[in-house]
This record gives structure tokens, sequence and C-alpha cells, in this order.
């Protein structure tokens, strides 16, 4: 799963429970929006800075088709699964 499914499947959920909510007269449809919209734009960020740590990248350059070998630093290198991801001697 991308993070464009990600996050769309995460606003779905949020705005399905704030429809509930709006429902059942906890909140109203502006509330629900502005909760929606918060939870949304943290959990992107959230995602965003997760994925772009330095293990993050050099895993996502490892599954690139055509990329051979990738040398980085020890403790990095040992951090990544993959096998064409090799530390630097």
């Amino acid at each position: 799963m991308n993070s464009e499914q990600l996050t769309s499947l995460l606003r779905t959920v949020l705005q399905f429970a704030g429809g509930i909510a709006v429902g059942r007269g906890w909140i109203d449809a502006e509330t629900s929006t502005a909760i929606v919209g918060a939870l949304v734009t943290i959990a992107v960020t959230g995602w965003g800075l997760y994925a772009r740590r330095n293990t993050g990248l050099v895993a996502a350059a490892a599954a690139v088709p055509g990329v051979q070998t990738i040398t980085a630093a020890p403790a990095l290198a040992d951090k990544v699964p993959a096998v064409n991801v090799v530390p630097v001697r």
C-alpha cells in the first residue's frame, strides 16, 4: 500500500467515524471536518517523517528495479533488509 492509498483510507475511515459522531449529536459537522482534517494532516506528516528517514530512503532506493548495489555506512546497511545494500569496507 502506498502513501496515497493509505491517506485515502485513513480519510475515509475518519469521515465515517465523524459521520457517526455527527449523527448521534456528539459534535456538529464543522467540528467533525476540522478534527478529520487535523488528524489526517498529523498522520500524513508522521508517515512522511518515517518514510524519509535514512533507513527508509535506502530501502526505497534498493527496491528500485535495476539498482544493483548500494553502499552505505555499516550501521545503516545492517538496518536495511535488502541483499543489494552492502556496508562500506
